[in-house]
């Protein structure tokens, strides 16, 4: 497969993936079309996430005759989906079916392989695994695919011990075109996102500590986007913040604190954010983790154990802009070239065909 820039995906065309994925989500479905299409692979969408009107309809008035036990016809949303994922594949003709976290079920799957006895389906889930009904997810989906991805090494252990036998570990990564090169800083993005301090996290007890640890030592507020928080002594709360305008934040700003929440040591793993923070051209500071350690890069990356050094660690780095610099542009190089979503993909691809070989040599022998 002959790789090539990873830009914009073309509109027309053969297609030869099916992509099932979300709309929201930090564009994930699109950084992974993209990272097909470095590879001379286009892709058809499908975005389980995003119901058309009739739809939504259609999915509220069979939860509410399912609540009271009322007779009806309508059919939920994640039936109606996957109807449309196999016509999508049936129209497309395409032999490979990418799922980000989808609604595939085991119907579903049967009837794609009805469609192409061969075809290959990857079903990717990228968050931590915390809750068990999201193992039993992965679980179920387990023996209808050719791979479940996780991004996570301890839930890949984890599933394997509960008798998983087709994960293989799929970190994150970034995209060159939409987090670096789609990415503008204007004097109007400085403006209105570029602070000294920032967080882009959904509100928790381990987060509001570590930015009152931060206030505290810089005497300033730390200015944080995301749902649940509001202003206090040591916040000042900003809303809510979507792709790109997080990208834009990202490289405004001086120091981004990027967490991995309370239980980052239970999975050993990079949030998408580990990647498209240098990846923009922004500079973090995260957990210490093992993951950071085992890579290459880890040197370029600051770390924190706990909020007190998060604190001294902040305090350093804002007035130690040569040593900020070196880090920030030496991780943005290796990320750009190396931690790219092509080169996962291309990698995930070679392996299913190396095993696929083997297999076929197994069977003839």
């Amino acid at each position: 497969m002959k790789r090539v820039f990873e830009g914009p995906a073309r509109t027309s065309g053969k297609k030869q993936v099916t992509i099932e994925g979300p709309i929201a989500g930090n564009r994930w479905t699109w950084v992974v079309e993209s990272g097909l299409y470095s590879m001379g692979l286009e892709s058809a969408i499908h975005f389980h996430d995003c119901p058309e009107p009739m739809s939504r309809i259609s999915n509220r008035m069979h939860y509410l005759m399912k609540k009271f036990g009322l007779p009806g016809t309508f059919v939920e949303w994640e039936t109606m989906s996957n109807h449309r994922l196999r016509d999508m594949v049936k129209k497309n003709k395409t032999p490979l079916v990418i799922s980000l976290q989808g609604l595939i079920d085991r119907k579903t799957v049967e009837g794609i392989r009805e469609l192409n006895p061969i075809i290959r389906i990857i079903y990717w889930w990228g968050p931590p695994v915390r809750r068990e009904d999201q193992i039993d997810r992965i679980m179920e989906v387990d023996d209808l695919v050719d791979v479940v991805a996780l991004s996570f090494n301890k839930d890949l252990e984890n599933l394997r011990s509960r008798g998983a036998r087709n994960v293989v570990h799929l970190p994150f990564a970034a995209c060159p075109y939409h987090h670096r090169l789609k990415v503008k800083v204007t004097s109007g993005a400085r403006r209105k996102y570029g602070r000294e301090v920032i967080l882009i996290s959904p509100y928790g007890e381990y987060e509001e500590e570590l930015v009152r640890r931060v206030s505290e030592t810089l005497r300033q507020k730390v200015h944080v986007w995301g749902p649940g928080w509001t202003d206090s002594e040591w916040v000042r709360a900003n809303g809510l913040i979507f792709p790109p305008r997080n990208l834009e934040a990202y490289a405004s700003s001086t120091i981004v604190i990027n967490t991995h929440g309370q239980d980052f040591d239970r999975h050993d793993g990079l949030n998408p954010a580990f990647f498209e923070i240098p990846a923009s051209g922004g500079f973090q500071i995260t957990e210490k983790q093992a993951v950071v350690d085992r890579q290459d890069f880890g040197r370029h990356v600051a770390t924190f154990q706990d909020s007190r050094e998060l604190a001294e660690k902040v305090r350093y780095y804002l007035h130690d802009q040569g040593a900020r610099e070196s880090m920030r542009s030496t991780l943005q190089a290796h990320i750009l070239e190396h931690e790219t979503y092509g080169r996962r993909l291309y990698n995930l691809l070679k392996y299913m065909d190396n095993i696929h070989h083997t297999e076929s040599q197994a069977a003839r022998a």
